[in-house]
Protein backbone atom coordinates (compact mmCIF):
# COMPACT_ATOMS: atom_id res chain seq x y z
CA UNK A 1 0.00 0.00 0.00
CA UNK A 2 2.84 1.91 1.00
CA UNK A 3 4.24 1.36 -2.85
CA UNK A 4 1.22 2.85 -4.24
CA UNK A 5 0.81 5.45 -2.23
CA UNK A 6 4.20 7.20 -3.43
CA UNK A 7 3.80 5.98 -7.16
CA UNK A 8 0.21 8.04 -6.93
CA UNK A 9 2.18 10.71 -5.45
CA UNK A 10 4.95 10.94 -8.35
CA UNK A 11 2.48 10.60 -10.82
CA UNK A 12 0.68 13.62 -9.86
CA UNK A 13 3.30 15.59 -9.50
CA UNK A 14 4.80 14.90 -12.99
CA UNK A 15 1.06 15.64 -14.25
CA UNK A 16 1.68 18.76 -12.48
CA UNK A 17 5.06 20.19 -13.75
CA UNK A 18 3.67 19.30 -17.39
CA UNK A 19 0.31 20.90 -16.69
CA UNK A 20 0.78 23.68 -18.99
CA UNK A 21 2.21 22.05 -21.62
CA UNK A 22 -1.50 20.63 -22.57
CA UNK A 23 -4.98 21.92 -22.35
CA UNK A 24 -7.56 19.87 -19.87
CA UNK A 25 -10.42 17.99 -20.57
CA UNK A 26 -13.66 17.39 -18.75
CA UNK A 27 -14.90 14.36 -19.38
CA UNK A 28 -17.27 13.93 -17.21
CA UNK A 29 -18.86 17.51 -15.51
CA UNK A 30 -19.65 18.04 -12.01
CA UNK A 31 -22.75 16.13 -10.62
CA UNK A 32 -23.99 15.70 -7.16
CA UNK A 33 -23.56 12.95 -4.84
CA UNK A 34 -25.84 12.25 -1.38
CA UNK A 35 -23.73 13.23 1.53
CA UNK A 36 -22.26 10.36 4.38
CA UNK A 37 -25.71 11.43 6.54
CA UNK A 38 -28.05 8.74 7.00
CA UNK A 39 -30.60 9.46 9.53
CA UNK A 40 -32.14 12.64 9.68
CA UNK A 41 -30.60 14.81 12.38
CA UNK A 42 -30.50 19.09 12.10
CA UNK A 43 -27.86 19.11 9.10
CA UNK A 44 -26.88 17.70 5.59
CA UNK A 45 -23.83 17.10 3.22
CA UNK A 46 -23.57 16.69 0.17
CA UNK A 47 -20.65 15.57 -2.33
CA UNK A 48 -19.86 17.09 -6.33
CA UNK A 49 -18.20 15.05 -8.04
CA UNK A 50 -15.91 15.45 -11.77
CA UNK A 51 -13.95 13.87 -14.16
CA UNK A 52 -10.65 14.83 -16.26
CA UNK A 53 -8.29 13.59 -18.40
CA UNK A 54 -4.77 13.56 -16.64
CA UNK A 55 -3.98 17.36 -16.77
CA UNK A 56 -4.75 18.77 -13.15
CA UNK A 57 -6.25 21.58 -12.45
CA UNK A 58 -7.26 24.14 -9.42
CA UNK A 59 -10.61 23.35 -9.01
CA UNK A 60 -12.24 25.28 -5.56
CA UNK A 61 -15.93 24.91 -5.06
CA UNK A 62 -17.93 27.95 -3.98
CA UNK A 63 -21.30 27.09 -2.02
CA UNK A 64 -23.88 28.27 0.43
CA UNK A 65 -27.75 28.73 0.90
CA UNK A 66 -27.63 31.79 -1.85
CA UNK A 67 -26.05 32.55 -4.67
CA UNK A 68 -23.45 34.62 -2.25
CA UNK A 69 -22.27 31.30 -1.86
CA UNK A 70 -19.92 32.19 1.21
CA UNK A 71 -18.19 28.88 1.66
CA UNK A 72 -15.13 26.97 0.01
CA UNK A 73 -14.27 23.37 -0.64
CA UNK A 74 -11.26 22.47 -2.58
CA UNK A 75 -11.66 18.70 -3.96
CA UNK A 76 -9.89 15.26 -3.16
CA UNK A 77 -7.91 14.10 -6.51
CA UNK A 78 -8.04 10.95 -6.63
CA UNK A 79 -5.94 9.09 -10.03
CA UNK A 80 -7.62 5.80 -11.79
CA UNK A 81 -5.44 4.53 -13.83
CA UNK A 82 -6.71 1.50 -16.00
CA UNK A 83 -3.69 0.88 -18.06
CA UNK A 84 -4.57 0.57 -22.27
CA UNK A 85 -8.38 0.91 -20.82
CA UNK A 86 -7.66 5.21 -19.74
CA UNK A 87 -6.05 7.17 -17.00
CA UNK A 88 -7.96 10.25 -15.37
CA UNK A 89 -8.40 12.38 -12.30
CA UNK A 90 -11.77 12.33 -10.59
CA UNK A 91 -12.40 14.98 -8.55
CA UNK A 92 -14.54 14.79 -5.06
CA UNK A 93 -15.87 17.94 -3.03
CA UNK A 94 -17.20 17.47 0.32
CA UNK A 95 -19.91 19.62 1.41
CA UNK A 96 -20.98 19.78 4.62
CA UNK A 97 -23.31 21.45 7.71
CA UNK A 98 -25.96 22.08 5.27
CA UNK A 99 -29.77 23.17 6.82
CA UNK A 100 -32.45 20.64 6.44
CA UNK A 101 -34.97 22.01 3.89
CA UNK A 102 -33.61 24.61 2.18
CA UNK A 103 -31.30 25.08 -0.77
CA UNK A 104 -28.03 24.73 -1.68
CA UNK A 105 -25.87 26.76 -4.44
CA UNK A 106 -22.74 25.83 -5.61
CA UNK A 107 -20.64 26.82 -8.37
CA UNK A 108 -17.34 24.88 -9.92
CA UNK A 109 -14.45 26.85 -10.93
CA UNK A 110 -11.17 26.59 -12.34
CA UNK A 111 -10.06 29.81 -11.51
CA UNK A 112 -12.34 32.44 -13.26
CA UNK A 113 -14.04 29.61 -15.04
CA UNK A 114 -17.22 28.70 -14.18
CA UNK A 115 -17.31 24.92 -14.82
CA UNK A 116 -20.73 24.76 -13.50
CA UNK A 117 -23.40 26.20 -11.45
CA UNK A 118 -25.87 24.67 -10.10
CA UNK A 119 -28.92 24.67 -6.81
CA UNK A 120 -29.41 21.34 -5.26
CA UNK A 121 -32.48 20.55 -2.64
CA UNK A 122 -31.30 19.45 0.25
CA UNK A 123 -32.75 16.39 2.45
CA UNK A 124 -36.16 17.27 3.88
CA UNK A 125 -36.66 17.03 7.46
CA UNK A 126 -39.09 14.22 8.13
CA UNK A 127 -42.80 15.72 8.28
CA UNK A 128 -42.45 17.51 4.68
CA UNK A 129 -43.51 16.55 1.57
CA UNK A 130 -40.52 14.91 -0.66
CA UNK A 131 -40.66 13.82 -4.42
CA UNK A 132 -38.34 11.40 -6.20
CA UNK A 133 -37.13 9.14 -9.10
CA UNK A 134 -37.16 5.38 -9.45
CA UNK A 135 -35.32 3.73 -12.80
CA UNK A 136 -33.40 0.78 -13.32
CA UNK A 137 -31.82 -0.31 -16.66
CA UNK A 138 -30.59 2.62 -17.80
CA UNK A 139 -27.16 2.78 -19.49
CA UNK A 140 -27.27 1.28 -22.94
CA UNK A 141 -26.65 4.24 -24.79
CA UNK A 142 -30.16 3.92 -27.09
CA UNK A 143 -32.11 6.41 -28.11
CA UNK A 144 -35.04 5.58 -25.35
CA UNK A 145 -32.61 6.06 -22.51
CA UNK A 146 -32.08 9.54 -23.34
CA UNK A 147 -35.58 9.79 -23.62
CA UNK A 148 -36.06 9.18 -19.99
CA UNK A 149 -33.06 11.09 -19.27
CA UNK A 150 -35.31 13.88 -20.78
CA UNK A 151 -38.22 12.84 -18.88
CA UNK A 152 -37.00 12.06 -15.84
CA UNK A 153 -35.42 16.30 -16.03
CA UNK A 154 -38.49 17.30 -16.53
CA UNK A 155 -40.39 15.87 -13.31
CA UNK A 156 -37.84 17.53 -10.92
CA UNK A 157 -37.31 14.71 -8.57
CA UNK A 158 -35.01 15.78 -5.24
CA UNK A 159 -33.03 12.56 -5.50
CA UNK A 160 -33.37 9.24 -7.35
CA UNK A 161 -32.65 5.87 -7.39
CA UNK A 162 -31.10 3.43 -10.03
CA UNK A 163 -32.28 -0.02 -9.56
CA UNK A 164 -29.36 -1.86 -11.00
CA UNK A 165 -28.14 -2.42 -14.72
CA UNK A 166 -26.92 1.29 -14.25
CA UNK A 167 -24.62 0.79 -17.60
CA UNK A 168 -24.37 -2.15 -20.29
CA UNK A 169 -23.00 -4.17 -20.80
CA UNK A 170 -19.97 -4.53 -18.43
CA UNK A 171 -20.14 -1.75 -16.09
CA UNK A 172 -17.34 -0.52 -16.61
CA UNK A 173 -15.99 2.99 -16.66
CA UNK A 174 -15.41 3.31 -20.46
CA UNK A 175 -18.84 2.28 -20.84
CA UNK A 176 -19.75 5.31 -18.50
CA UNK A 177 -18.24 7.73 -20.54
CA UNK A 178 -20.05 6.12 -23.41
CA UNK A 179 -23.37 5.00 -22.95
CA UNK A 180 -24.20 7.38 -19.28
CA UNK A 181 -22.90 10.48 -18.57
CA UNK A 182 -23.98 12.15 -21.88
CA UNK A 183 -27.58 11.57 -21.33
CA UNK A 184 -27.53 12.63 -17.87
CA UNK A 185 -25.04 15.07 -17.40
CA UNK A 186 -22.88 16.17 -19.97
CA UNK A 187 -25.58 17.55 -22.06
CA UNK A 188 -25.80 21.40 -22.63
CA UNK A 189 -29.28 21.49 -24.39
CA UNK A 190 -32.11 19.58 -22.07
CA UNK A 191 -34.39 17.44 -24.76
CA UNK A 192 -35.84 14.03 -25.93
CA UNK A 193 -32.82 13.52 -28.29
CA UNK A 194 -29.86 14.31 -25.86
CA UNK A 195 -31.39 13.79 -22.42
CA UNK A 196 -31.11 16.03 -19.61
CA UNK A 197 -27.85 17.11 -17.18
CA UNK A 198 -30.18 16.16 -14.31
CA UNK A 199 -27.22 14.84 -12.03
CA UNK A 200 -25.91 18.50 -12.13
CA UNK A 201 -28.50 19.15 -9.54
CA UNK A 202 -29.98 15.60 -8.08
CA UNK A 203 -28.26 13.18 -6.55
CA UNK A 204 -28.99 9.89 -7.33
CA UNK A 205 -28.61 6.49 -5.10
CA UNK A 206 -26.70 3.36 -7.10
CA UNK A 207 -28.22 -0.33 -6.25
CA UNK A 208 -25.81 -2.68 -8.07
CA UNK A 209 -27.44 -5.04 -10.84
CA UNK A 210 -25.64 -7.92 -12.50
CA UNK A 211 -24.04 -6.03 -15.32
CA UNK A 212 -22.61 -3.84 -12.62
CA UNK A 213 -20.39 -6.53 -10.88
CA UNK A 214 -20.04 -8.72 -14.05
CA UNK A 215 -16.47 -7.37 -14.90
CA UNK A 216 -15.70 -8.00 -11.32
CA UNK A 217 -11.67 -9.46 -11.95
CA UNK A 218 -9.88 -6.63 -12.32
CA UNK A 219 -7.28 -8.57 -13.86
CA UNK A 220 -9.10 -8.94 -17.11
CA UNK A 221 -11.41 -6.19 -17.23
CA UNK A 222 -8.94 -3.11 -15.76
CA UNK A 223 -11.67 -0.67 -15.75
CA UNK A 224 -14.02 -3.06 -14.35
CA UNK A 225 -16.18 -2.01 -11.50
CA UNK A 226 -17.11 1.46 -12.59
CA UNK A 227 -19.69 2.54 -10.20
CA UNK A 228 -17.64 2.24 -7.08
CA UNK A 229 -15.49 4.97 -8.44
CA UNK A 230 -18.60 7.25 -10.00
CA UNK A 231 -21.51 6.66 -6.94
CA UNK A 232 -20.91 7.93 -3.27
CA UNK A 233 -23.25 6.20 -1.34
CA UNK A 234 -24.31 6.71 2.58
CA UNK A 235 -21.62 4.65 4.47
CA UNK A 236 -23.70 2.74 7.27
CA UNK A 237 -23.44 -0.80 5.78
CA UNK A 238 -23.19 -3.90 7.92
CA UNK A 239 -19.61 -5.06 9.03
CA UNK A 240 -17.39 -7.21 6.53
CA UNK A 241 -19.80 -10.29 5.26
CA UNK A 242 -19.33 -13.12 3.01
CA UNK A 243 -22.04 -11.46 1.18
CA UNK A 244 -19.97 -8.70 0.02
CA UNK A 245 -18.83 -8.48 -3.68
CA UNK A 246 -15.50 -10.15 -4.09
CA UNK A 247 -13.39 -8.06 -6.23
CA UNK A 248 -10.00 -9.90 -7.83
CA UNK A 249 -6.87 -8.95 -9.76
CA UNK A 250 -3.42 -8.01 -8.92
CA UNK A 251 -1.78 -6.88 -5.56
CA UNK A 252 -1.12 -3.74 -6.80
CA UNK A 253 -4.68 -3.48 -8.96
CA UNK A 254 -7.11 -4.47 -5.45
CA UNK A 255 -5.00 -1.53 -3.55
CA UNK A 256 -5.71 0.58 -6.51
CA UNK A 257 -9.26 -0.14 -6.49
CA UNK A 258 -9.64 0.05 -2.86
CA UNK A 259 -7.99 3.74 -2.89
CA UNK A 260 -9.98 4.90 -5.51
CA UNK A 261 -13.08 3.69 -4.53
CA UNK A 262 -13.29 5.35 -1.51
CA UNK A 263 -16.73 5.43 -0.13
CA UNK A 264 -18.80 3.13 -2.44
CA UNK A 265 -16.50 0.26 -1.29
CA UNK A 266 -18.37 -2.43 -0.04
CA UNK A 267 -20.74 0.06 1.12
CA UNK A 268 -22.36 0.26 -2.46
CA UNK A 269 -23.82 -2.97 -1.48
CA UNK A 270 -25.72 -2.47 1.33
CA UNK A 271 -26.78 0.90 2.82
CA UNK A 272 -29.72 2.69 3.72
CA UNK A 273 -30.85 6.65 3.90
CA UNK A 274 -33.57 9.05 5.13
CA UNK A 275 -35.40 11.90 3.22
CA UNK A 276 -38.32 13.38 4.56
CA UNK A 277 -41.12 10.42 5.56
CA UNK A 278 -39.04 8.23 3.51
CA UNK A 279 -36.86 5.65 4.33
CA UNK A 280 -35.01 3.73 1.90
CA UNK A 281 -32.77 0.51 1.78
CA UNK A 282 -30.39 -0.77 -0.84
CA UNK A 283 -29.65 -4.21 -1.33
CA UNK A 284 -27.30 -6.00 -3.52
CA UNK A 285 -29.34 -8.54 -4.65
CA UNK A 286 -27.24 -10.67 -7.13
CA UNK A 287 -26.02 -14.32 -7.06
CA UNK A 288 -22.99 -13.78 -5.03
CA UNK A 289 -24.98 -12.84 -2.08
CA UNK A 290 -26.42 -15.45 0.78
CA UNK A 291 -29.85 -14.08 1.90
CA UNK A 292 -29.50 -17.07 4.72
CA UNK A 293 -26.36 -14.97 6.18
CA UNK A 294 -27.28 -14.26 9.43
CA UNK A 295 -25.66 -11.32 9.83
CA UNK A 296 -26.38 -9.47 6.65
CA UNK A 297 -30.20 -10.60 8.32
CA UNK A 298 -30.01 -9.12 11.32
CA UNK A 299 -28.86 -5.72 9.84
CA UNK A 300 -31.44 -5.89 7.28
CA UNK A 301 -34.01 -6.04 10.41
CA UNK A 302 -32.21 -3.53 12.57
CA UNK A 303 -32.13 -1.23 9.68
CA UNK A 304 -35.82 -0.95 8.68
CA UNK A 305 -37.05 -1.47 12.72
CA UNK A 306 -34.79 1.10 13.95
CA UNK A 307 -36.59 3.46 11.35
CA UNK A 308 -39.40 5.65 12.51
CA UNK A 309 -40.27 6.91 9.12
CA UNK A 310 -43.61 6.39 7.84
CA UNK A 311 -42.47 5.13 4.67
CA UNK A 312 -40.46 2.48 4.39
CA UNK A 313 -39.14 1.71 0.86
CA UNK A 314 -36.63 -1.09 -0.05
CA UNK A 315 -34.41 -0.71 -3.37
CA UNK A 316 -32.66 -3.81 -5.42
CA UNK A 317 -32.19 -5.20 -8.89
CA UNK A 318 -33.78 -9.09 -9.11
CA UNK A 319 -37.07 -9.18 -8.09
CA UNK A 320 -39.03 -11.92 -6.63
CA UNK A 321 -42.30 -11.36 -8.16
CA UNK A 322 -42.51 -10.88 -11.41
CA UNK A 323 -45.05 -12.47 -14.40
CA UNK A 324 -42.03 -12.33 -17.61
CA UNK A 325 -40.97 -15.24 -19.07
CA UNK A 326 -37.33 -13.70 -18.49
CA UNK A 327 -35.45 -13.89 -15.48
CA UNK A 328 -38.70 -15.48 -14.11
CA UNK A 329 -36.33 -18.02 -12.46
CA UNK A 330 -34.43 -15.55 -10.35
CA UNK A 331 -36.46 -15.53 -7.02
CA UNK A 332 -33.57 -15.29 -4.30
CA UNK A 333 -35.30 -11.59 -3.43
CA UNK A 334 -38.58 -13.69 -2.44
CA UNK A 335 -36.99 -14.98 0.97
CA UNK A 336 -36.80 -11.86 2.18
CA UNK A 337 -40.48 -11.19 2.32
CA UNK A 338 -41.26 -12.23 5.68
CA UNK A 339 -38.80 -10.17 6.87
CA UNK A 340 -40.46 -7.02 4.83
CA UNK A 341 -43.62 -8.05 6.02
CA UNK A 342 -42.37 -7.70 9.58
CA UNK A 343 -40.35 -4.67 9.41
CA UNK A 344 -43.50 -3.27 7.85
CA UNK A 345 -42.29 -2.12 4.43
CA UNK A 346 -44.65 -0.72 2.06
CA UNK A 347 -42.80 -1.27 -1.56
CA UNK A 348 -40.24 -3.11 -2.47
CA UNK A 349 -38.84 -1.44 -6.03
CA UNK A 350 -36.45 -3.77 -8.62
CA UNK A 351 -35.25 -3.79 -11.83
CA UNK A 352 -33.66 -6.21 -14.02
CA UNK A 353 -36.77 -7.20 -16.39
CA UNK A 354 -37.13 -4.59 -18.49
CA UNK A 355 -40.83 -2.94 -18.19
CA UNK A 356 -43.26 -1.99 -15.79
CA UNK A 357 -45.25 -4.34 -13.13
CA UNK A 358 -46.80 -3.69 -10.25
CA UNK A 359 -48.39 -6.86 -7.59
CA UNK A 360 -50.75 -6.78 -5.71
CA UNK A 361 -50.10 -6.37 -2.22
CA UNK A 362 -48.89 -9.83 -1.08
CA UNK A 363 -47.22 -11.74 1.51
CA UNK A 364 -45.31 -14.89 1.05
CA UNK A 365 -44.34 -17.58 3.35
CA UNK A 366 -41.28 -19.20 1.77
CA UNK A 367 -41.22 -23.10 1.67
CA UNK A 368 -37.41 -23.09 1.57
CA UNK A 369 -34.35 -20.83 3.04
CA UNK A 370 -32.67 -20.92 -0.35
CA UNK A 371 -33.48 -20.82 -3.71
CA UNK A 372 -33.67 -24.47 -5.62
CA UNK A 373 -31.40 -25.94 -7.80
CA UNK A 374 -33.85 -24.02 -10.77
CA UNK A 375 -33.39 -20.57 -9.11
CA UNK A 376 -37.17 -20.56 -8.15
CA UNK A 377 -38.85 -20.17 -4.30
CA UNK A 378 -41.71 -22.05 -3.51
CA UNK A 379 -43.99 -21.25 -0.95
CA UNK A 380 -47.75 -19.56 0.33
CA UNK A 381 -49.07 -16.68 -1.08
CA UNK A 382 -51.51 -14.64 0.63
CA UNK A 383 -52.83 -11.81 -1.96
CA UNK A 384 -54.92 -8.49 -0.76
CA UNK A 385 -57.59 -8.23 -3.01
CA UNK A 386 -58.98 -5.60 -2.18
CA UNK A 387 -56.63 -2.51 -2.25
CA UNK A 388 -56.95 -0.64 -5.03
CA UNK A 389 -54.83 2.21 -4.69
CA UNK A 390 -57.94 4.65 -5.39
CA UNK A 391 -60.96 3.98 -2.70
CA UNK A 392 -58.97 1.15 -0.60
CA UNK A 393 -55.49 2.90 0.05
CA UNK A 394 -54.38 0.61 3.50
CA UNK A 395 -52.54 -2.16 1.39
CA UNK A 396 -52.64 -5.49 3.11
CA UNK A 397 -49.11 -6.71 2.46
CA UNK A 398 -45.95 -5.46 0.51
CA UNK A 399 -46.38 -3.60 -2.90
CA UNK A 400 -43.48 -5.36 -5.44
CA UNK A 401 -42.98 -2.99 -8.05
CA UNK A 402 -40.17 -4.19 -11.02
CA UNK A 403 -39.01 -0.59 -12.82
CA UNK A 404 -36.90 -1.64 -15.36
CA UNK A 405 -37.91 0.36 -18.59
CA UNK A 406 -35.16 2.76 -18.50
CA UNK A 407 -33.72 2.11 -22.05
CA UNK A 408 -32.52 -0.69 -22.51
CA UNK A 409 -34.33 -2.97 -24.81
CA UNK A 410 -38.11 -4.26 -23.50
CA UNK A 411 -39.11 -7.58 -22.53
CA UNK A 412 -42.61 -8.20 -23.43
CA UNK A 413 -43.92 -11.87 -23.01
CA UNK A 414 -45.52 -12.87 -20.12
CA UNK A 415 -45.23 -16.37 -19.01
CA UNK A 416 -48.26 -17.22 -19.98
CA UNK A 417 -48.10 -16.05 -23.13
CA UNK A 418 -45.04 -17.90 -24.22
CA UNK A 419 -45.80 -21.44 -23.40
CA UNK A 420 -48.77 -22.78 -22.49
CA UNK A 421 -47.17 -25.95 -21.14
CA UNK A 422 -44.92 -23.50 -18.72
CA UNK A 423 -46.92 -23.66 -15.95
CA UNK A 424 -45.48 -22.63 -12.20
CA UNK A 425 -47.10 -25.03 -9.66
CA UNK A 426 -49.51 -22.77 -7.18
CA UNK A 427 -46.61 -23.00 -4.46
CA UNK A 428 -44.68 -20.85 -7.14
CA UNK A 429 -46.47 -18.28 -8.99
CA UNK A 430 -50.31 -17.01 -8.46
CA UNK A 431 -52.13 -14.05 -10.41
CA UNK A 432 -50.28 -11.47 -7.95
CA UNK A 433 -49.95 -9.01 -10.79
CA UNK A 434 -51.86 -5.90 -10.92
CA UNK A 435 -50.52 -3.81 -13.69
CA UNK A 436 -48.17 -4.88 -16.86
CA UNK A 437 -46.63 -2.68 -19.24
CA UNK A 438 -44.29 -3.67 -21.40
CA UNK A 439 -44.89 -2.17 -24.29
CA UNK A 440 -43.26 1.23 -23.64
CA UNK A 441 -40.08 2.60 -21.57
CA UNK A 442 -40.46 4.02 -17.85
CA UNK A 443 -39.45 5.72 -14.71
CA UNK A 444 -41.42 5.54 -11.68
CA UNK A 445 -42.21 8.55 -9.96
CA UNK A 446 -42.87 9.08 -5.90
CA UNK A 447 -44.14 12.07 -3.61
CA UNK A 448 -44.45 10.90 0.15
CA UNK A 449 -45.70 12.80 3.04
CA UNK A 450 -46.19 11.35 6.75
CA UNK A 451 -49.80 10.03 5.90
CA UNK A 452 -49.76 9.46 2.29
CA UNK A 453 -48.13 8.22 -0.71
CA UNK A 454 -48.56 8.46 -4.19
CA UNK A 455 -46.66 6.32 -7.12
CA UNK A 456 -46.93 7.12 -10.03
CA UNK A 457 -45.59 5.50 -13.97
CA UNK A 458 -44.25 8.21 -16.43
CA UNK A 459 -43.37 6.85 -19.97
CA UNK A 460 -40.72 7.82 -22.26
CA UNK A 461 -43.28 10.65 -23.36
CA UNK A 462 -44.09 11.72 -19.91
CA UNK A 463 -47.78 10.47 -19.79
CA UNK A 464 -48.72 8.92 -16.70
CA UNK A 465 -49.77 5.15 -17.08
CA UNK A 466 -50.27 4.14 -13.35
CA UNK A 467 -50.96 5.71 -10.28
CA UNK A 468 -51.60 4.13 -6.78
CA UNK A 469 -52.01 5.96 -3.69
CA UNK A 470 -51.08 4.59 -0.02
CA UNK A 471 -52.31 5.72 2.57
CA UNK A 472 -51.93 5.26 6.35
CA UNK A 473 -54.48 3.91 8.36
CA UNK A 474 -56.52 6.89 10.75
CA UNK A 475 -55.23 5.65 14.80
CA UNK A 476 -58.65 4.16 15.84
CA UNK A 477 -61.00 6.83 18.03
CA UNK A 478 -62.24 5.10 20.96
CA UNK A 479 -66.39 6.31 22.21
CA UNK A 480 -66.12 8.68 24.70
CA UNK A 481 -66.84 6.83 28.07
CA UNK A 482 -70.36 6.89 29.68
CA UNK A 483 -71.02 7.42 32.92
CA UNK A 484 -71.66 3.48 33.21
CA UNK A 485 -68.48 3.07 32.33
CA UNK A 486 -67.04 5.36 34.48
CA UNK A 487 -68.59 4.16 37.64
CA UNK A 488 -66.60 1.53 39.96
CA UNK A 489 -67.31 -1.92 38.87
CA UNK A 490 -69.86 -3.99 40.87
CA UNK A 491 -69.69 -6.02 43.94
CA UNK A 492 -69.54 -9.62 43.16
CA UNK A 493 -72.27 -11.02 44.39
Amino acid sequence: MVRLYFRCFLWLTALAWCAALSAQTILVKPYVQAGRQTALGTTDSRVIVWLTDVQPGQFEVDFGATTNFGRLSRPIVTPLEFGKEGRYLKYSAYLGRLPLDGQLHYRVRLGEQIIRAGVVAARKSATNTVQFVVVGDTGDGKADERKIAYQIGRAAPEFAVIVGDIVYPRGTVKEYLRNFWGPYNNTVDAGPDTGAPVMGTVPFYGVLGNHDVGASNLATVADGLGAFYFFHPPRNGPPPLRSHLRVRGTEIQLAAFKLAASDAYPDLSFYSFDNGAVHGLCIDANRHVDFTEKALLEWIRADLTCSRAPWKLVFFHHPGFQATLAHYREQQTRVLAPLFEECGVAIAFAGHVHNYQRSKPLKFKPAQAKPDRTGQVNGEFTLDEQFDGSTNTVPQGVIYVVTGGGGAGLYKPRVEEVDPRFQPPAANWVPFTAQYIADRHSFSLVQADPQKLVLRQLDEDGFEVDRITLTKPLPSVLPPKSAATNAPPASPK
